[in-house]
């Protein structure tokens, strides 16, 4: 018995037609509800949205917003990066940058390939899987919101890269492991701006790490003025047992 079809199923090759002549990838459903309503005679725009969803020709990024895979997409594989994902998952316009593993090796001090981009922002703490790709989104303070420069995407800097790895080491690798990949890539950043930034980052865990990468001497000066080497700070669940004795920081 064939199917029964209505106007919807004779208009889809005109909405795919519309959309592959704007050269649209990337769509609001308000969006495309505007183009149907302009261009089709369609009284039922729903049954069209669904029909593509159907043939695979739009995919879901999140509530309200598509991917529209083209025509000439091999395997109707989406042409779509994660950063572009997460961009649209923020709604384009939120405050956000890259950082953790993303960075740590975009910076040269690792040769471990990411598998999920780390991304720092003020609205989520989840982690999503959108297609193929992970997000783990992190949310923070707007005043930890520095040290941020774009390359075509916002990624933290090296100084800024190395005090959120030394914070979310767990995302990365052992802090043990860590810190000696700083040691040993001390020529790819500046000793005296990484101090400030730990300093404005306020912590004195990251301050006595940072003592325990570089022994600079002005950092301990200012850590035993501020009677902050008068006891240990213990990091925990670094499943190391680790003293250091000039820097009072104990890994646990």
């Amino acid at each position: 018995m064939a199917q029964n079809l209505d106007l919807s199923d004779f208009l889809t090759p005109k909405l795919i037609s519309i959309l592959e002549y704007k050269n649209i990838r990337i769509i609001k459903r308000e969006d495309l509800l505007f183009l149907i309503k302009k261009y089709t005679n369609s009284k039922n725009p729903n049954k069209l949205i669904k029909n593509l969803k159907y043939q695979k020709k739009l995919l879901t990024i999140k509530r309200e917003y598509y991917l529209y895979v083209p025509v000439a997409s091999i395997d109707k594989t989406p042409s779509i990066s994660e950063f572009e994902i997460n961009e649209v998952y923020l709604d384009f316009n939120d405050l956000y940058y890259i950082g953790l593993i993303n960075a740590y090796h975009l910076h040269g001090f690792t040769t471990q390939i990411p598998n999920k981009l780390f991304v720092f922002n003020t609205k989520y703490n989840l982690e999503k899987k959108i297609f193929n790709f992970k997000i783990k989104y992190i949310k923070i303070p707007k005043d930890k919101f520095f040290g941020i420069y774009n390359k075509k995407y916002p990624f933290s800097d090296i100084e800024k890269t190395i005090i959120d790895v030394l914070n979310y080491f767990k995302y990365v690798d052992s802090l043990d492991t860590i810190i000696n990949q700083i040691k040993k890539k001390k020529h790819l950043f500046n000793e005296n701006k990484l101090i400030n930034y730990a300093k404005k980052e306020g912590s004195v865990k990251i301050l006595k790490l940072i003592g325990v990468i570089t022994d600079n001497q002005k950092l301990f000066l200012y850590l035993k003025n501020n009677n902050k080497l008068n006891y240990y700070t213990k990091i925990r669940n670094t499943k190391l047992n680790k003293r250091y004795n000039k820097w009072k920081i104990a890994l646990i």
